[in-house]
């Protein structure tokens, strides 16, 4: 991983989705850090074929090119790298960011970011080719989205304003450029690349210092406040629309990056894919 995070952006007016035409454009593929941002996502798509919703200039929709040179058991932990990145960033504007497995960032319960990792391979790499989408909710109100999402979503903007009753809508448009923040999260995301390759076992053994993927984890775990939480762990739509899966308490990250969960019944499950649903106990 050579090259730097950006070290190409191509600029698109309008797409269908950035990473499908990465996946049309398969020559894109073979450069580490090349970057496709948009204006505006026609058939924007999350995770398990989910529809994400653009607006024309609202949002930061963009996808980026990886080369990490591991294999696909290993590279789920970049899902859950993207959801730091993203949350160091939202932390210099607002609060109570909190990160959802695998690939949502909330704040205050609502979603404000989604993920999506898939992954590719060419003849030209021996491991698989990450590309990495990301798209955040930056501008505009709630009353801008459909009527089924106002309810679940929210967006920058907004909490800006939310959380500080000192500036009015116009400040806090001109206060929040998409262009600034796209280049915060390219930033901050060549820093956690650099983090996460970082490997203790090179350096001088101390019990205070642990490798970059260990560091990860820990910082994904706990700004996700996931530990004790309980949960539906479910393997399919079927299982969704039944309301049935597996019941337990979640525990942790496998090194991997998947859920570690303690069912009811006293056995560790490794919540691999899937939805995850949370329990709220009655008081």
């Amino acid at each position: 991983m050579a090259e730097k995070i950006g070290n190409k952006i191509i600029r698109l007016t309008e797409v269908g989705s950035t990473n499908t035409y990465l996946k049309e454009n398969c020559d894109l593929l073979k450069q580490h850090g090349l970057v496709v941002l948009a204006e505006m996502q026609t058939s924007g798509r999350g995770r398990a074929g989910r529809k994400f919703v653009s607006l024309p200039a609202k949002n930061i929709t963009f996808s980026v090119v990886l080369h990490p040179n591991l294999p696909l058991a290993e590279v789920q932990v970049f899902a859950l790298m993207a959801g730091v990145v993203v949350a160091r960033v939202l932390e210099t504007y607002v609060d109570q960011i909190r990160l959802k497995w695998p690939n949502d960032v909330m704040v205050r319960g609502k979603k404000i970011c989604g993920i999506l990792l898939e992954t590719i391979t060419i003849t030209e790499q021996h491991f698989p080719v990450l590309i990495l989408g990301i798209g955040l909710n930056t501008k505009g109100f709630l009353i801008d989205y459909p009527k089924e999402l106002q309810t679940v979503i929210t967006t920058l903007e907004a909490e800006i304003l939310r959380s500080s009753n000192a500036i009015s809508e116009s400040e806090a448009a001109s206060y929040l450029e998409n262009e600034t923040v796209f280049q915060q999260l390219l930033k901050q995301l060549e820093c956690c690349l650099e983090e996460f390759s970082y490997d203790a076992a090179t350096t001088l053994r101390s019990e205070n210092i642990i490798d970059g993927r260990t560091a990860l984890l820990q910082e994904w775990l706990k700004r996700s406040q996931a530990i004790g939480r309980k949960v539906r762990s479910l393997n399919n739509v079927e299982e969704l629309t039944k309301g049935s899966g597996t019941v337990g308490i979640i525990e942790g990250l496998t090194k991997e990056g998947y859920l570690r969960i303690r069912t009811e019944s006293g056995q560790i499950l490794s919540h691999v894919s899937g939805d995850i649903l949370e329990i709220k106990e009655e008081k």
